[in-house]
């Protein structure tokens, strides 16, 4: 289960945090596309939400609250989910 930060996100914290986010390592497996630009899923989502990179939520949880915003997400570059 995701924490509750992460499923109090709105699609407003995603894209005000997407503007700042900073990635200089290699794009893990899951993305995501906000506004035009991919992200990594994972960092994208704990970072919004203000929580520890350990936090318990997984890709997979943060790909579905990404999805239920309404962001494209991918897997290794092809599309899962276009909203």
């Amino acid at each position: 289960m995701a924490s509750d930060k992460v499923s109090a996100l709105t699609r407003g914290d995603i894209v005000r945090t997407a503007k700042d986010f900073q990635w200089n390592r290699q794009l893990p497996p899951w993305t995501v596309i906000v506004n035009g630009t991919e992200y990594p899923v994972r960092p994208l989502v704990t970072q919004a939400a203000d929580v520890a990179p350990n936090d318990s939520t997984n890709s997979h949880q943060a790909v579905k609250k990404l999805n239920e915003l309404g962001f494209e997400t991918r897997y290794n570059g092809k599309t899962t989910y276009k909203p």
